[in-house]
């Protein structure tokens, strides 16, 4: 497969920016992506979708009393954030 082809649309034509290498009357495809489009092609090879658990697969309890033993011993977690705002963390 060829690398992309930069152009620019003018005057209701497509001038290549990029050299090709093609054959007279050589039939050819032509994908048209905007600068939007190529950066979220970009983006997507590097972002891994990652399962959502359904509702019951999620122990809040469980999950509340870990996060409750990750802050014993602290200030509860609203004056935690608080207290970061006012200082930094």
């Amino acid at each position: 497969m060829s690398p992309p082809i930069r152009a620019v649309y003018k005057g209701g034509q497509l001038w290549l920016l990029d050299p090709v290498h093609l054959i007279e009357g050589q039939e050819i495809r032509v994908m048209i992506l905007s600068e939007e489009d190529r950066v979220r092609a970009a983006l997507g090879d590097l972002v891994v979708p990652l399962p959502t658990p359904a509702a019951e697969d999620v122990d809040e309890e469980a999950l509340a009393r870990e996060v409750e033993a990750g802050f014993r011993g602290q200030l509860p977690l609203s004056d935690t954030i608080l207290e970061e705002r006012r200082t930094g963390p």
